[in-house]
């Protein structure tokens, strides 16, 4: 079971953001990426995601069994995925 990180943006938030409803509404998956790119677990989430082959947003990025969801990233820019990527390696 993944411990969430105390500072985590999303905790006690609906889970189904993460899941159903961020594949359903480009509103929601928008909203969802942003909280996690501003997230200070962000680092910690992508890497449990992709060590535990999980599905759904993790750190702002969907995956489905531990790889990258082309599917349900298809949303994001270039400028988006800038932001996840250099998130993780810059100092939050």
């Amino acid at each position: 079971m993944y411990k969430f990180d105390e500072n985590a943006q999303c905790l006690d938030m609906d889970t189904n953001l993460f899941f159903d409803k961020y594949e359903e509404n480009k509103e929601t998956a928008s909203f969802v990426d942003s909280l996690c790119i501003r997230c200070p677990a962000q680092r910690q989430c992508l890497a449990y995601a992709v060590s535990n082959q999980e599905w759904g947003v993790w750190g702002g990025v969907y995956f489905e069994g531990g790889k990258i969801s082309k599917e349900f990233n298809s949303h994001k820019t270039k400028e988006d995925w800038f932001n996840v990527w250099s998130g993780i390696v810059m100092d939050q």
